[in-house]
């Protein structure tokens, strides 16, 4: 049975990147995204493939894998419901950064290039939070590196 627009703006409204948008703008994202599920250990994005879509956890939980099968394999993040990735991919128009890999069943609401601009620029507070949290990633980065160092 088909989901409708509405049942996501729940799950979209608790997700960080949601934050502060008013009703309307949730009914506008929600309209535009799509379910997927993954089972454990399924490969949901692969390093180096050209990223056009962003998704949000709705249900379970992701490994960030760098260099995956490589001597130089690094877990970069674990990720659950409500968190998103995809965004760096999706804002530069390049290939993914990292592997996202399924640690349990996991569900997760999709958003494409396209449709994410055109809503994303009539919402100053979604580009708020997804900077804040961009902000936040390249800070743990610098820290990790500056750790190993």
């Amino acid at each position: 049975m088909p989901t409708s627009p509405t049942s996501f703006e729940p799950l979209l409204a608790k997700a960080s990147l949601f934050q502060g948008l008013k009703p309307e703008e949730l009914r506008k994202f929600a309209g535009r995204v799509q379910l997927h599920r993954y089972e454990p250990g399924q490969t949901i994005t692969r390093q180096g493939e050209l990223g056009t879509g962003l998704y949000v956890i709705s249900q379970g939980s992701v490994n960030v894998i760098h260099d995956q099968g490589e001597p130089s394999e690094t877990q970069i993040a674990t990720l659950g419901e409500g968190d998103f990735f995809g965004d760096m991919a999706l804002l530069r128009e390049r290939t993914r950064s990292a592997t996202i890999v399924a640690r349990e069943a996991t569900e997760c609401v999709t958003l494409v290039r396209w449709d994410f601009k055109e809503l994303a620029l009539e919402s100053p507070d979604l580009l708020w939070n997804m900077l804040e949290t961009l902000a936040d990633r390249l800070a743990d980065a610098d820290d990790s590196v500056a750790h190993h160092l």
